[in-house]
This record gives C-alpha cells, sequence and structure tokens, in this order.
C-alpha cells in the first residue's frame, strides 16, 4: 500500500468513528498536524470526483434582443444580451 492509500484508509475510518481528530490521532500514534494534511487532500480529491458545480442553463423565451438571465441561489443574477450567442 502507498502512503497515499494508508492515509486515505485512516480519514474514512476516522470520518467513521465519530472521533475528533485529536483523538483519533491519538489512538493510531498519527501526528494531528500529518493527519490533517491528509484530511484536506482526501477531502480536495473527492470533491473533484464528485458533481460539477456547473448548471444547464436554457432560454426560457424568445426576445428580439436574446437575453438570457442566470439567477444564483444568493440572489445575485447576470444578464446577458447578444446578438449571435
Amino acid at each position: 500500500m502507498s502512503k497515499q492509500e494508508i492515509m486515505y484508509s485512516h480519514v474514512e475510518d476516522w470520518q467513521a468513528s465519530g472521533l475528533t481528530q485529536s483523538k483519533y490521532c491519538e489512538s493510531v500514534g498519527i501526528k494531528l498536524a500529518t493527519f490533517s494534511y491528509w484530511v484536506v487532500k482526501f477531502k480536495g480529491e473527492t470533491e473533484q470526483e464528485g458533481s460539477s458545480n456547473f448548471i444547464a442553463i436554457s432560454k426560457t423565451s424568445k426576445t428580439d434582443g436574446k437575453q438570457y438571465e442566470i439567477v444564483y441561489p444568493n440572489g445575485v443574477k447576470l444578464r446577458l444580451e447578444t446578438k449571435d450567442l
């Protein structure tokens, strides 16, 4: 097993354990700083494997000015106007 596989296995065991990182590290003899590094690395990789943050947009109605509007969950609106989209 590679170092990465070993540490990722520890991260998964820790997540299932319900312990704090500190308590888990004490119980298995790993330095907290080292373990925290691998937790961040693990989370970064698993987030990349998850669903995309992009959403599909579609034209909802035909207008002469060809306007498109994207409304984000936080209320921010992005309005696009173009002739050749």
